[in-house]
């Protein structure tokens, strides 16, 4: 197996972490890395070569953490000088929300295979649509770390639905994220992904509604990369798609709670899924449709999953010269979404049609 050349840019929060035994192959029942820094560490195909964060304390905090397991791996504060003299192969960008494009578009224009991207893609449509152009025209591969479509039960999940799934076709969807940390941009994005993924066909219009406290919004990203939670919204939305699916998203503060929460109701039954467990409730033959049996989704046996299962996803890309399955297009339409809500907000909760500008 030929192994590749990574490297991760921005080292905050998921893109370091702390070592641990490594296991290529964790079996059920066993953690996969949730960081960049140990999921390539895990991976067996990459070895970490260089990382790159704007603040010496946390270089120097890698160095303490990872300088016994990873002793080659060189530090920079300047991403253009790791592009150009560690020539990554594949690379993570995990800085914060509003500077992913310029480093992207650095990295592809440096000739890097392929790119992991933390979520957002952008905070701007034209952004997002830069990073999408640029990568195409150097055929890099890009994807975007909306980390459900890596998780195995997440995934396990989502194949129930859908036209010759098992519950039919989605009608309705109603998601959730609440807590302290339900933050549109932040934490909201992998909710809104998750219910673009499960609606099953591109958006067409949104309206938004924003929590009390943040009401003066304006229709434009205004926060600080992620960290302070009084600088990104939560607030509830309603999104029509192309093939007539309709979702309620819930991304408040102002109650108890954490992660993703999808009631997703089909043609033949209704889907319960969060970040633990999936439940299929249905209507026993003859009985009254407001009795539910409720099954338990067995949990997914398989030997990838987390980031390891993305950074898989982007070495098949560069070794069978294909696109991403999850593709930053795609990726796109939870920022597009999110921004839609703003919009809609700002001009007394009308809705707003894709596709989104930004204002």
């Amino acid at each position: 197996m030929k192994t590749y050349r990574a490297a991760v840019i921005g080292l905050s929060g998921i893109g370091t972490g702390k070592p641990a035994a490594r296991q290529p192959y964790p079996v059920l029942g066993t953690a996969w890395p949730h960081s960049h820094v140990a999921a390539y560490h895990a991976y067996p195909g990459t070895e970490v070569v260089a990382v790159c964060d704007i603040k010496e304390a946390v270089l120097e905090q890698f160095a303490a953490n990872w300088g016994g397991a990873l002793p080659g791996a060189e530090t920079y504060t300047d991403h253009r000088e790791l592009l150009a003299a560690a020539r990554p192969d594949v690379l993570s960008v995990v800085t914060s929300d509003h500077r992913h494009a310029q480093i992207v578009i650095d990295a592809a224009e440096a000739g890097v295979k392929a790119i992991l991207c933390e979520k957002p893609i952008a905070t701007t449509i034209a952004e997002a649509q830069r990073m999408i152009e640029v990568c195409a025209r150097q055929g890099t591969a890009l994807t975007v770390n909306h980390s459900r479509r890596w998780r195995p039960h997440w995934v396990q999940a989502r194949a129930l639905v859908g036209d010759g799934a098992r519950l039919g076709p989605v009608k309705r969807i109603a998601g959730s994220w609440v807590g302290d940390r339900a933050m549109l941009f932040r934490n909201g994005g992998h909710l809104v992904d998750t219910v673009n993924w499960f609606a099953g066909a591109a958006p067409d219009w949104v309206t938004g509604i924003l929590d009390g406290e943040h009401a003066g919004h304006p229709p434009r990203y205004a926060g600080d990369g992620g960290r302070d939670p009084a600088t990104d919204p939560g607030g509830s939305g309603l999104v029509h798609y192309e093939n007539d699916v309709r979702a309620f998203i819930n991304c408040s503060k102002g109650a108890t709670g954490g992660g993703v929460e999808l009631e997703v109701f089909c043609e033949r039954g209704h889907l319960r899924v969060d970040d633990v467990s999936a439940f299929i409730g249905s209507v026993p033959e003859g009985a009254s449709s407001q009795l539910r049996s409720w099954t338990v989704v067995p949990a997914a046996v398989t030997s990838l999953g987390e980031t390891p299962a993305a950074i898989a996803e982007l070495i098949a890309c560069v070794e069978e010269g294909r696109a991403p399955r999850y593709t930053a297009q795609e990726a796109s339409r939870a920022p597009a979404v999110i921004l839609g809500m703003l919009q809609s907000n700002a001009n007394g909760h009308v809705p707003v049609r894709f596709p989104i500008v930004d204002v």
